[in-house]
């Protein structure tokens, strides 16, 4: 039986990610499973005065090198490809997955809306792209949440199609019960956005204020200040998978993410398994977890419209809205289900050592 070390990033929609295999891959005997956050509360890397990232980058190298010397390991996992980018002699002499929703490729195609910058000194950006190069080139095997992320490690990375593939995440669906319970007054909109305007909330905001106050109660979980108004709930600091969440999953009639700039949506999985009808955005690998007018909506470049049409439909037909919330619950159980996603990548890893999983 192999030895395997999972290091995996614990920050927004990949921490949710994480966190819904973990369990499923700490039952495991021979699994080490290491957090990788780049902060440690009163650490002595924080205390110093060191510019940017500077400080990120040298606890993500301690937290992954600590890791890396807790014994021999027959394989290593990564969740993303951020950390091995810091152990590039870990991943070239041991067989290495990478699993990840994005590559630096493709989030710079996204830096409007990500806020994010662009190296614009071309050494620094070379020398960054090659880093990255490298540690997927070194990995016995790349494995990407979509097939939108994995045809850019291929075609920016250089790396042969028979070293990657597809996994999604998934969502545990033993915390994400489903409960068809009565839902009395208004139907309730849900959106969850920590970002909340790279991920909408204000288009969703203003189509709702003018065509649906009154019609659709409007629950908002964000980490941002938006002020709550007649028919609008703010909820801020809940965690995923939290009581206070599940509630208002359970609540809503229909999830709503009109986001401008996406990789994934881990919170429409969640939906989707509370058998939800999802209205969300057409970017980046999004496309690939809903079935466009059969568990919901993809909303287009007029994401305005397309929102203000779809909400009236859900209005105008209640029925095939629990059609497409029962459609969506099926979907995650088949192929967005957790502990099936654990098993296959335990099941990757161990192929990539050559060594039994269990």
């Amino acid at each position: 039986m192999g030895r395997f070390c999972f290091l995996a990033e614990r920050q927004v929609g990949i921490g949710s990610a994480a966190g819904a295999i973990e369990p499923y891959v700490r039952a495991r005997p021979n699994v080490e499973w290491t957090d990788v956050t780049y902060a440690k509360d009163g650490g002595w890397i924080e205390r110093l005065p060191l510019p940017g990232r500077t400080g990120g980058v040298l606890r993500g190298v301690q937290q992954t090198t600590s890791a890396l010397r807790r014994g021999q390991f027959d394989a290593l996992f990564f969740l993303t490809h951020n950390p091995a980018v810091l152990q590039q002699r870990a991943v070239a002499r041991t067989p290495t997955v990478l699993w990840t929703d994005v590559t630096p490729a493709l989030l710079d195609e996204q830096a409007a809306q990500y806020g994010h910058p662009v190296d614009s000194f071309g050494p620094i950006r070379q020398l960054k792209h090659a880093l990255v190069r490298r540690t997927f080139q070194n990995a016995r095997l790349c494995i990407a949440w979509s097939e939108w992320a994995r045809r850019s490690i291929a075609k920016a990375y250089d790396v042969p199609n028979e070293r990657t593939m597809v996994v999604a995440p998934g969502v545990d669906l033993t915390r994400f019960e489903n409960k068809d319970a009565l839902k009395p007054g208004l139907p309730r909109l849900l959106f969850v956005g920590g970002n909340f305007a790279r991920k909408g909330g204000d288009l969703l905001l203003d189509v709702f204020e003018q065509h649906f106050k009154g019609r659709y109660e409007l629950d908002i979980v964000t980490r941002d200040q938006i002020a709550e108004r007649p028919g609008v709930s703010v909820y801020r600091r809940l965690n995923a998978a939290s009581p206070e969440l599940l509630a208002l999953y359970d609540a809503a009639t229909a999830f709503v993410l009109p986001t401008r700039g996406d990789c994934f949506s881990i919170a429409s999985l969640e939906a989707m398994a509370k058998s939800l009808p999802v209205l969300v955005s057409a970017v980046g690998g999004i496309p690939e977890i809903v079935e466009h007018g059969s568990s919901g909506w993809l909303l287009g470049s007029d994401a305005g419209t397309d929102l203000k049409a779809a909400l009236e439909a859900l209005l105008i037909d209640a029925s095939r809205a629990r059609q497409m919330g029962a459609r969506g619950r099926e979907i995650v159980t088949l192929r967005f289900n957790a502990q099936q996603t654990a098993a296959r990548l335990l099941s990757l890893v161990a192929q990539s050592a050559g060594v039994a999983a269990d």
